[in-house]
């Protein structure tokens, strides 16, 4: 990608979330990981850093680099990053309905961090703003009502592959993009190992089925297209009779 094609895409964006935040500020949940600093980039160079909430939001101790790579992305966009700790929240969770499934506790992480998200929105009038990226959306790879609840999703039409290129042309930490990609939601986490496949792979697949809209041939395929399958009621509004 030049620079004029790495541009016109940035610009899309910038217009989008001008457009769209219409003035309110933006709030928006930083992980340390790298589809969260393109956003929380993005915003920086689209809006006043004062409109610009941004937080990070452990449960506990945060694992491995996230708290020093939290604080390079705070650098590298120049917006404060503010920490809470919501470790207080997930045990109270937890303890009332005595969670024992990791994945029933990851789900819960999430959706206490949308809640943090909107009572900030709702304080300061503001907009929440999403991380998803395609890849993510199309396998359904997100928690439903969790990090796949806000208002806005800048990054929603862009691939991991093409949110790691248009992150390293803005300069994100090479230790951001680098990383492997986690949701934080337990201990050793990984995106990749969870999915079965890499990144690259999927980003071929979705190309492949969603928007060539051609049937799967190969066994990446196939598995991308069982996850569209299986994630359908993530992506659709709820049923009514209306």
């Amino acid at each position: 990608m030049n620079s004029a094609q790495f541009a016109e895409p940035v610009e899309k964006v910038r217009t989008f979330l001008q457009t769209n935040l219409s003035g309110k500020p933006a709030v928006v949940g930083i992980s340390g990981g790298v589809d969260s600093a393109l956003v929380l980039k993005l915003l920086s160079i689209s809006i006043d850093h004062e409109k610009i909430l941004a937080f990070f939001l452990p449960d506990g101790k945060p694992p491995g680099s996230d708290a020093a790579d939290v604080d390079a992305i705070s650098m590298a966009t120049g917006v404060p990053i503010n920490t809470i700790n919501i470790h207080g929240i997930v045990t109270a969770f937890a303890s009332t309905l005595d969670v024992t499934d990791s994945r029933a506790l990851g789900n819960i992480k999430s959706r206490a961090r949308m809640t943090v998200l909107y009572y900030y929105a709702n304080l300061h009038n503001g907009i929440v703003v999403g991380t998803t990226n395609k890849s993510e959306y199309y396998t359904g790879y997100y928690t439903k009502f969790g990090d796949g609840g806000c208002d806005l999703e800048p990054i929603l039409h862009l691939t991991k592959t093409e949110v790691w290129r248009i992150a390293r042309l803005l300069d994100i930490p090479e230790s951001v993009i680098a990383k492997p990609p986690s949701a934080g939601l337990w201990e050793g986490q990984r995106d990749e190992d969870e999915l079965g496949m890499k990144y690259e792979e999927i980003d071929a697949a979705v190309e492949k089925l969603v928007e060539q809209k051609k049937p799967p041939s190969n066994q990446w395929e196939r598995r991308v297209s069982d996850l569209i399958r299986m994630s359908d009621h993530k992506r659709r509004p709820p049923e009514s009779m209306l």
